[in-house]
């Protein structure tokens, strides 16, 4: 594959942030004493960034002295933005599972499990729909400030 420097920078930052949200999701669903069960991603991240300096790109692209491992340095993660874009992702996330969730739970109460498994999936989404509105427009509005327990 050719790739023109830029194109390679860019492939960097996305493999990067692909990573980042991979690393995420099997940390959370694996325990500390057991072994990552899919390698086929952290494979492509080693392969990928290994082929930096190749690509005129061994600046920014460092390997441990500790496991060889290859990463991206620090100073490029944030002047490149990643470290604002993934910022602004897991911020974005947050609020739409936030709202989807309080919204199908107000659902759920309003009109109950028997009601909702026999509705056809338009009127689902137009039942279910103010009560996403109203809890959009409470976050907006009033971010956390609101929420008590």
């Amino acid at each position: 594959m050719e790739l023109s420097l830029e194109q390679y920078e860019t492939l960097l930052k996305l493999v990067y942030m692909g990573d980042w949200v991979i690393s995420t999701l099997q940390a959370k669903d694996r325990s500390e004493d057991e072994p990552d069960t899919d390698s086929r991603f952290a494979d492509v991240v080693r392969h990928v960034f290994a082929q930096a300096d190749h690509a005129g790109l061994g600046n920014i692209v460092q390997i441990d002295q500790n496991n060889g491992e290859p990463y991206l340095t620090r100073e490029f993660e944030e002047e490149s933005g990643l470290v604002d874009i993934l910022e602004d992702y897991e911020d974005e996330v947050f609020w739409q599972a936030l709202i989807e969730r309080l919204a199908h739970r107000d659902f759920l109460r309003h009109y109950g499990e028997t009601a909702i498994s026999q509705m056809a999936i338009e009127e689902r989404i137009e039942k279910e729909t103010p009560f996403h509105d109203k809890w959009a427009q409470e976050f907006h509005e009033n971010g956390l400030e609101n929420i008590k327990i």
